[in-house]
């Protein structure tokens, strides 16, 4: 069955995924908000993202984004409310992320930055071999490598560029499927300009 840290997992994969993909949207741009300001709602909100000024025009700051409206932000102000990624303070009009929120901030961070990292040259093989019971772990692995820009060579063999980011290792192992999943991460490997071109395609 699923439970409640795989549905998590799944959307922490799928959010960024599509942050990655479409650019800055409006929770994105509400829990950066928060991460950014230290978790203050209210102060200090910076400018280094676009569309912060739809945040400061909630409290009277004027504001020329048409894409991140007051009312945009301020359905996904609720809606990242009901999810638990983020709360308010009950007696002041301030916004933290909880700690769910602080995980979808920092799990998206983290790919980012290891994404826009200088390519070492090394090729990693990522091969598994995961049970039908256990297919919900499975489609995770395979959104979690898809994320990080690995491609499929054969059935359950995939190949990537970056380095698996540490709590990859972490969730494998919490998942119970650290037995079905091997990783290797390799200098040379045969007919490696076919793979890499693979990889760029």
């Amino acid at each position: 069955m699923r439970n409640e840290k795989y549905l998590f997992q799944k959307k922490k994969v799928s959010f960024t995924k599509q942050l990655f993909e479409k650019g800055l949207n409006t929770s994105a741009l509400v829990l950066f908000a928060l991460k950014e300001s230290g978790e203050d709602f209210l102060r200090g909100l910076p400018s280094s993202y676009p569309g912060f000024e739809s945040l400061k025009e909630i409290f009277g700051v004027n504001n020329k984004n048409k894409k991140f409206t007051k009312e945009k932000v301020l359905v996904n102000i609720s809606r990242l409310e009901k999810q638990g990624l983020i709360r308010k303070e009950s007696t002041k009009k301030i916004y933290f992320l909880t700690e769910k929120g602080k995980k979808l901030v920092g799990y998206i961070k983290d790919r980012y930055s290891i994404l826009n990292k200088k390519w070492d040259g090394k090729i990693r093989i990522v091969i598994f071999d995961i049970p039908e019971k256990e297919r919900y772990h499975r489609e995770w692995l395979r959104d979690e490598l898809s994320l990080l820009e690995f491609k499929e060579l054969q059935k359950s063999v995939y190949a990537g560029k970056f380095p698996l980011p540490k709590d990859f290792y972490q969730d494998i192992i919490r998942f119970g499927i650290s037995d079905c999943v091997f990783v290797f991460t390799v200098n040379d490997i045969d007919k490696r300009q076919r793979v890499i071109d693979f990889l760029e395609k």
